[in-house]
């Protein structure tokens, strides 16, 4: 996806042990390239434990639109799932998070995945990320935040090959944990709709700010 271009394609020929963060950022890109926009129901199974235990289905469709346009509407939001949301929103995508974050590469001793750390160009909650690529099809397996405050969230991808070229979430399993409370969710995705125009409508959904 463009939002990931900034980064120029230069490791054409280079071995996976000896991509840069950016040649990797670069080969994300390209793997998306011509995806301009899409939308996707999900839904979630949650429960949250905040001295008590419950539990909440919640229905929403999560649009994207080039170069950094990202907002999830929610069908109905209880009570007990608004922080799980505000948090949600906040994380991004893998499409929007180069544009959050300054990215560098990690070790990893596994040839098949890249290991990336992002550390936030805005000051916030959140102190780093790190993310695991597929070196084969440059899809997220997983993320983790840790936050300033001594609160983690951590997802892991399950992907799948949309319209036979486009790499994208098929379900996300989530876990937040934090000094008053913990979130355990799964995300189940829909159907995409893939570069199909999106009512100037949506973007007037403000994501509420994050809780720090």
């Amino acid at each position: 996806m463009a939002i990931w271009i900034f980064a120029v394609w230069t490791a054409a020929t280079a071995t996976p042990g000896s991509l840069s963060a950016t040649d990797i950022v670069s080969r994300m890109a390209a793997s998306r390239t011509g995806l301009s926009s899409y939308s996707v129901p999900i839904h979630f199974d949650l429960s949250v434990h905040k001295g008590v235990s419950a539990s909440a289905k919640l229905d929403g469709v999560r649009y994207f639109q080039q170069p950094d346009k990202e907002v999830l509407v929610m069908n109905s939001m209880p009570s007990i799932a608004k922080q799980f949301k505000y948090l949600y929103e906040g994380l991004g995508t893998p499409e929007t998070w180069p544009a959050q974050y300054d990215i560098s590469r990690v070790d990893n001793p596994d040839p098949k995945v890249y290991s990336l750390k992002g550390v936030p160009k805005s000051a916030g909650g959140i102190k780093y990320v790190l993310l695991d690529v597929a070196s084969d099809n440059l899809a997220p397996i997983d993320a983790h935040w840790f936050y300033a405050n001594g609160g983690t969230v951590a997802i892991q991808y399950r992907n799948a090959m949309v319209q036979g070229q486009y790499m994208l979430p098929a379900s996300e399993t989530i876990d937040m944990s934090f000094p008053e409370y913990k979130v355990h969710a799964t995300g189940t995705f829909g159907d995409y709709s893939i570069n199909q125009p999106i009512p100037n409508a949506i973007w007037q959904v403000s994501p509420q700010p994050l809780p720090t």
